[in-house]
C-alpha cells in the first residue's frame, strides 16, 4: 500500500512507517506478556541482516561518480568522523561534570565510546530518505558514499575506546596501537575484499558450462569476505563494499544474462527484507523497561550531535573546496549537514555494551532511541520540502544525447592528457594508467577468452536466424541466395577478415552505437536500472523491422512496375 499510493512517499519515508509498525508490535507484545518485547540481537544484525544491504549498496554504487568524488568522501568519513565522536564526547563529558544532572559518574573513556556510537550516518537509513528526495548525483554520492565508509570507521573507534574502557591504565604505546589499528582495520578489509572478488571473477571465467551456479559464487565469495574479515578483527563492511565493487567490474562480464538478472533481483530481495526487518525491530527494542530517562544528557546528546555534524560539514568543506574543481556550495553543504541521519549501526552498537563496565547503559540507550527517532522522523521528513524550498539542483532524469557523451569522453581524454603534460597526478592521470593495468593484465586474466566486450554480435546473429526461419515460412527464401548458390562462389573473391578487423569492428559498435547513449542512473533500493541488453535488444529488433518494411516495399513496387 506505501508504493501503490503515489503521495505518500513523498510525504513520509518508509522507514517511519515501519518503525511505526514496530512501536505498535512491540506494544501489544509488552501490554499482552506484561514484559519486554525480545530486543534485537546485535550479532544477527551484523552477521545476517546488515551484510546484504551492504553488498546491494556496493555492487549498484555509481563507481564513475564514487571515486571522482573518493577524496571528498573519504575526508568526510574519516576527519568527519573523528571530529563529531571527540566534538560530542567532550562536550557531553563537560556536561557531566555539572552535579546538578547527576552524571558526574559517567568518566571521559565512556563519554568518547559513547561519541564514536552516535557519531555513525546509517546508510540504512539515508538510502531510505535520499532515494524518495531525488538530489543531484553528486551531492547524493557524497552522502551515501560518507556514510558507507562511515561505518567501517565508527565500528573501529567503537572497538578502540571500548578497549581503553576496559583497561585499568592506558600507556602511549596503547594509543599509538588503537591509531595505526584504525588503518590496518580499513585498509586489511579493503585488501580481502578485492581478493575475493578477483576470485570470484576467476572461478566465474570457467562457468559457462554450468551457468546455474553462477549466481551462486557472487553471494558465496561476497559473504565469505564478510565473514573472513570479520574473522580476522578487519572491517567487514569495507570488505564486502571492496568485494562488491569489484564483481560488478569483472564478473558480471562472464555471468549468462539470466544470471545476470537473478543476481539483480535477489540481491534487490534481500536488502529489502533486511531493511524491513531492521526498521521493524528498532521499533519493537524500543518498547520495554531498558531505559533511563535523564533530561540533560538525552537533550544535549541531540544538540551537540546536529551541532558537531554542522560545524564539521562546514568546516571541512571550506578545507576541501580548495582542491575541488567544483567547489561544494552552502546549500549542497547544508543538505549534506541535514542528511546525517542515524539508524540501526549506532542501536546495535550500543546494546553491545558490557552492562559491568558501563552501569549507565540504559541511559546511553535511552538517548540513542532519541536521536535516531528524531533525525529518522524529523529531518527524515522535512528533508524533502528544504530540498525544494532551496532549490537544491536535482538529478536529471533525462537521458543525455549522443553528442554530450561524446564531447565528455573526449573531454576525460582531454584532460588526462594535460594532466600528463603538466606533470600533474590528478585522478584522471591515474584513471587512464588503471585502465591501461586493467586492459593488459586484469582483464586478461580475470575475464573469459574470446569473449565479445558488447551482446550485440550473438544477438544480431540470433535474430539473423529468427529472420531466416521468417522467410522460409512466408515463401521468401526462394528470392535470396541458398546456401547450394553462394557455395558455388569462389573463395577468392571474398577477403576473410582478420581478427583484429574484427576485435576495431566491436570495439567501433560498442563505443559509439550503445555504450554511449546511457550512464549510471542514482542508486534507488526498489527499482533496477533497466537492462542494457533488453534496450539493445529492442532497437535493433526495431530496426531490423523498418529495414524489412523498406525491402518489401521496394520489393512491391518493383514487382508493380513490372508488366
Amino acid at each position: 500500500g506505501f508504493h501503490l499510493y503515489h503521495k505518500l512517499p513523498s510525504i513520509v519515508p518508509e522507514s517511519c512507517l515501519l518503525i511505526l509498525v514496530g512501536l505498535l508490535l512491540g506494544g501489544i507484545i509488552f501490554g499482552a506478556e506484561e514484559k519486554s518485547p525480545p530486543v534485537m540481537n546485535s550479532d544477527v544484525f551484523f552477521l545476517y541482516l546488515l551484510p546484504p544491504i551492504v553488498l546491494d549498496a556496493g555492487y549498484f554504487m555509481p563507481t564513475r561518480l564514487f571515486f571522482e568524488n573518493f577524496g571528498t568522501i573519504f575526508w568526510y568519513a574519516v576527519v568527519g568522523t573523528l571530529w563529531n565522536a571527540i566534538g560530542i564526547g567532550i562536550s557531553l563529558y563537560g556536561i557531566c561534570q555539572i552535579s546538578a544532572f547527576g552524571l558526574t559518574d559517567i568518566t571521559l573513556l565512556q563519554n568518547l565510546l559513547f561519541g564514536s556510537l552516535i557519531s555513525a550516518v546509517d546508510p540504512v537509513a539515508v538510502l531510505a530518505v535520499f532515494e524518495n528526495i531525488h538530489v543531484n548525483e553528486q551531492l547524493y554520492i557524497l552522502v551515501f558514499g560518507e556514510s558507507l565508509l562511515n561505518d567501517a570507521i565508527t565500528v573501529v573507534l567503537y572497538n578502540l575506546f571500548k578497549s581503553f574502557c576496559q583497561m585499568r591504565t592506558i600507556k602511549v604505546i596503547d594509543i599509538f596501537a588503537g591509531i595505526a589499528n584504525f588503518f590496518i582495520v580499513g585498509i586489511g578489509g579493503v585488501l580481502i575484499g578485492i581478493l575475493l572478488g578477483f576470485v570470484a571473477a576467476f572461478t566465474t571465467r570457467f562457468t559457462h558450462k554450468i551457468r546455474v551456479i553462477e549466481p551462486l559464487f557472487v553471494f558465496l565469495y561476497s559473504y565469505l569476505s564478510y565473514i573472513t574479515a570479520e574473522m580476522f578483527h578487519l572491517s567487514g563492511i569495507m570488505a564486502i563494499t571492496a568485494c562488491a565493487m569489484t564483481m560488478n567490474k569483472y564478473v558480471e562480464e562472464n555471468v549468462s544474462q539470466k544470471s545476470y538478472t537473478t543476481i539483480k533481483y535477489f540481491m534487490k530481495m534481500l536488502s529489502s527484507v533486511s531493511e524491513t526487518l531492521i526498521f521493524i525491530f528498532m521499533g519493537v527494542s524500543t518498547v520495554g523497561k531498558n531505559h533511563e530517562w535523564n533530561w540533560a544528557f538525552v537533550s544535549f546528546t541531540l544538540l551537540f550531535c546536529l551541532i558537531w555534524r554542522a560545524l564539521g560539514v562546514f568546516v571541512l568543506t571550506q578545507i576541501i573546496n580548495v582542491f575541488r574543481t567544483i567547489p561544494l556550495t552552502f546549500k549542497d553543504q547544508f543538505i549534506i549537514a541535514y542528511g546525517g541521519l542515524r539508524g540501526a549501526i549506532c542501536f546495535s552498537l550500543v546494546f553491545l555494551l558490557p552492562p559491568a563496565v558501563f552501569p549507565r547503559k540504559k541511559l546511553f540507550i535511552t538517548a540513542v532511541i532519541v536521536v535516531i527517532f528524531f533525525t529518522v522522523f524529523i529531518q527524515g521528513i522535512t528533508i524533502r520540502p528544504l530540498v525544494e524550498f532551496l532549490d537544491v539542483k536535482r538529478s536529471n532524469k533525462k537521458q543525455p544525447a549522443v553528442s554530450e557523451e561524446i564531447y565528455n569522453r573526449f573531454f576525460d581524454h582531454v584532460k588526462t592528457g594535460i594532466e600528463d603534460v603538466c606533470g600533474h597526478w590528478g585522478h584522471n592521470f591515474w584513471r587512464d594508467k588503471f585502465k591501461k593495468f586493467d586492459n593488459k593484465y586484469l582483464r586478461r586474466l580475470l575475464i573469459r577468452e574470446n569473449q565479445p566486450k558488447s551482446s550485440i554480435v550473438s544477438l544480431y546473429k540470433k535474430l539473423e536466424i529468427k529472420h531466416a526461419i521468417e522467410m522460409a515460412e512466408s515463401g521468401m527464401i526462394s528470392k535470396v541466395p541458398s546456401s547450394v548458390s553462394l557455395s558455388d562462389y569462389h573463395e577468392g573473391k571474398i577477403k576473410p577478415l582478420s581478427p583484429t578487423e574484427m576485435e576495431n569492428m566491436r570495439e567501433i559498435l560498442t563505443k559509439n552505437l550503445y555504450q554511449i547513449r546511457h550512464r549510471t542512473m542514482s542508486y534507488n533500493r526498489h527499482s533496477l536500472a533497466a537492462d542494457a541488453s533488453e534496450k539493445q535488444a529492442k532497437e535493433i529488433l526495431i530496426r531490423r523491422r523498418h529495414s524489412l518494411r523498406e525491402s518489401l516495399r521496394k520489393t512491391n513496387s518493383l514487382s508493380r512496375e513490372r508488366p
